[in-house]
């Protein structure tokens, strides 16, 4: 097979959710694009080559259901949260719901977290993109107020993002998730940033600070979290790695 024929490659949740719940994140093989962006990048915003970026999203729609429609954002590390009943063009949010069947919800990353939000009845599901900023602005706290379903009847799966391995920021970075912070949210917190040896700055830990802002929220069931983006160059972009680099989709869906 050439590259372009071979099937996109995506991972899916370790998460127990109803059979109506399909969600996955596309990793960077499978795809036509080149160079910097080989070989599965699906945003247009980063000057790949347009046609290849259209091709490798019809690939995708392919490879899944044939009358699935997409969502798309056009993301800025806020906090808006967009309810989806019919996809359009892509619109300014950080996180998109919906409860109509056949229609994806779809963020792309290269390094911030995508995290999957699913009903416990399989009746409403959600994805929001999750960098340091919109992390720390509450984008997954804006998420869960406006999901349909609550905090302790949500699953939530953490797609993969760049691990405390690499993840290097500076002092103030940690100062924002602490600065509101009080009690035991700020002991939880603070222990996901750790020392960078030899610097003045701080290894944090996305997951462990996605994970500890749910539960304070009252989600019961988080899972995933395993992935490093930065490490793990065979499967996924890393704007941190590589700046010129492509983006996966995090997506999730209702079948029928």
């Amino acid at each position: 097979m050439n590259r372009e024929q071979q099937p996109p490659s995506y991972i899916t949740p370790d998460w127990s959710v109803p059979d109506s719940v399909v969600a996955l994140t596309t990793t960077r093989a499978g795809g036509c694009s080149e160079g910097a962006f080989a070989s599965f990048n699906l945003a247009l915003h980063v000057q790949d080559n347009p046609v290849a970026v259209t091709r490798n999203r019809r690939l995708l729609a392919d490879r899944l259901a044939g009358d699935l429609t997409f969502q798309w954002l056009e993301q800025v590390h806020g906090t808006d949260v967009l309810p989806v009943s019919v996809a359009g063009p892509a619109r300014r949010a950080d996180a998109a719901f919906t409860t109509r069947r056949k229609l994806a919800c779809c963020v792309l990353t290269a390094d911030c977290l995508p995290v999957f939000f699913a009903s416990n009845k399989g009746d409403a599901v959600a994805v929001a993109h999750a960098g340091w900023r919109g992390l720390a602005a509450g984008i997954l706290e804006r998420t869960l107020a406006e999901f349909p379903s609550p905090p302790d009847a949500t699953a939530v799966w953490l797609g993969p993002a760049i691990g405390p391995c690499h993840f290097e920021v500076g002092a103030e970075v940690r100062e924002e998730f602490l600065a509101a912070a009080t009690g035991k949210l700020a002991e939880e917190l603070a222990a996901c940033f750790s020392e960078a040896p030899g610097t003045r700055k701080y290894l944090a830990d996305l997951y462990g600070l996605a994970r500890t802002r749910l539960h304070h929220r009252g989600v019961v069931s988080i899972t995933g979290g395993g992935h490093c983006t930065f490490c793990q160059s065979e499967q996924f972009f890393s704007f941190r790695r590589q700046p010129e680099t492509g983006r996966m989709a995090s997506l999730i869906y209702l079948k029928t």
